[in-house]
């Protein structure tokens, strides 16, 4: 299973998470099984997601039905950043 965080900064934190919370439709459309977030400092957020396919949710993200959604949600242009998490670090 592949992770993707998505970190950016919103204009309203309740909005967002609002927002977020009512997409899963879109989610599942992106493969995704479970989505963590979860905010840090002032307005920004961070979502970690894990796919079953990696390029549908690639493809969706970068849709206009999502770029819709992030403007609903109050997600300020530009701040948006994406990282496959592709390497693994075993503790024990």
């Amino acid at each position: 299973m592949t992770k993707v965080v998505v970190r950016a900064e919103v204009e309203d934190i309740e909005r967002w998470k609002n927002g977020f919370v009512a997409h899963s439709e879109l989610f599942k459309k992106q493969g995704v099984t479970i989505a963590y977030y979860g905010v840090g400092e002032g307005n920004k957020v961070a979502a970690c997601f894990e796919t079953t396919n990696l390029n549908a949710f690639m493809e969706i993200l970068e849709s206009s039905d999502t770029a819709e959604a992030m403007s609903q949600d109050g997600i300020i242009d530009g701040t948006v950043e994406i990282f496959v998490v592709d390497s693994i670090l075993e503790t024990q």
